[in-house]
């Protein structure tokens, strides 16, 4: 019996080296991918929290939104479901899927309303949301609007089944003009768990900025803008990437990550 007792200590001194080595093992360049994708993610309808209900009433507006999904208003006049896998054009999506829900608390949509977006099975990309998001408005004129939004049951999932979960702190200020969003600036922090298990802490040091050009476009991604995103180790200091939103001309975006150990990524748009 002996003679096995130095062979298993031995598995289990490397099972436990295994353990407390696996934050080392990590692949930077993953968790700077998966910044990229959960802006990507989030930026890409959040923009219809500025919209009252009575603009889904627009044919000229719903056949402009991406997907061309059928709209639906709800007789109570506060619920907007847009259903993609029912589009209204021959082409239909070929991005996205699901329902994505607006509930709003009230139908004047004034200051200290809230609008709820909430997922029915929406893809977006391959990319699944699971949760709602809640926007407060704390700001309302004929010329802005200020969303503050909160969310603590919101889970993303790649193609791969990957999640990461967020709880986000979140400040949106909107640009209007002739009863038409123009610029979004979006700042605040968003904290949870990533793909790996690690907990996160993203902050917006620069206020993200999606442009008239972007919008008109309807490309919703921000030509200028920092975020940081810090991701804990176990036994070890945590780690922070940078991610920097810029453009060359127009709505020709790019997102420069710059990861913990100095590698420089690139994504567009």
């Amino acid at each position: 019996m002996k003679q096995y007792i130095p062979l298993v200590f031995l598995i289990y001194l490397f099972s436990c080296n295994l353990d407390t080595n696996k934050d080392l093992q990590i692949d930077q360049s993953f968790e700077g991918e998966e910044a990229y994708w959960v802006s990507k993610t989030l930026d890409e309808h959040f923009y219809l929290a500025f919209y009252d209900v009575s603009v889904f009433s627009n044919t000229v507006f719903t056949d402009s939104l991406p997907g061309c999904p059928t709209v639906t208003i709800g007789e109570d006049k506060l619920t907007v479901t847009l259903d993609y896998d029912s589009p209204k054009c021959e082409a239909g999506s070929t991005d996205r899927q699901g329902k994505l829900m607006l509930k709003y608390s009230s139908s004047s949509n004034s200051t200290n309303d809230s609008i709820k977006i909430i997922y029915e099975g929406y893809q977006y990309n391959k990319s699944k949301l699971v949760g709602h998001r809640l926007f407060q408005i704390v700001q309302k004129s004929s010329f802005s609007m200020t969303l503050i939004e909160s969310s603590d049951t919101l889970l993303l999932k790649d193609e791969n089944e990957s999640s990461t979960r967020l709880f986000l702190d979140l400040e949106h200020q909107g640009k209007i003009q002739s009863q038409k969003l123009t610029e979004i600036s979006s700042s605040g922090t968003m904290k949870g768990r990533n793909w790996g298990g690690n907990q996160l802490e993203a902050v917006i040091l620069t206020p993200k900025i999606i442009t008239t050009e972007c919008l008109s476009l309807l490309k919703f991604r921000p030509v200028s803008g920092e975020e940081s995103w810090t991701i804990q180790r176990t036994g070890e200091p945590p780690v922070t990437h940078k991610l920097t939103y810029s453009n060359a001309e127009g709505c020709d975006t790019k997102t420069t990550i710059k990861l913990s150990e100095g590698v420089i990524m690139v994504k567009q748009p």
